[in-house]
């Protein structure tokens, strides 16, 4: 059976334990979240860098007469290109032709 002078001699200890478990859960609470930021490079950001870096490469290797592929899905043949390489003329059918953005070109058909 406790008594009141028990509960009195083992408080300290107790408090020095909340306070031990405080300090290290505030620790590990500021140690997760530069782990979450290095584990999201790496899912996150790296990857699409890679395929930023290959999709610019593509365009950049674009020449006329390639058939590609275009954001909304439009298939068709480059005709030419304009504006410093900045917007590209699609042929779509016989005598239709449409003008494009180089960057909403998205592949290139083989």
């Amino acid at each position: 059976m406790y008594t009141l002078i028990d509960t009195l001699i083992q408080f300290p200890f107790l408090a020095e334990d909340a306070a031990a478990d405080s300090t290290r859960s505030s620790l590990q609470s500021l140690l997760i979240i530069p782990i979450m930021l290095v584990a999201m490079y790496f899912l996150v950001i790296l990857p699409n860098k890679k395929e930023d870096k290959k999709r610019k490469e593509m365009i950049a290797g674009l020449q006329k007469g390639d058939n590609i592929v275009t954001s909304s899905g439009l298939h068709g043949k480059i005709v030419e290109f304009k504006d410093n390489n900045e917007t590209v003329v699609i042929s779509i059918s016989a005598n239709t032709n449409v003008t494009f953005e180089t960057s909403a070109i998205v592949k290139k058909k083989a």
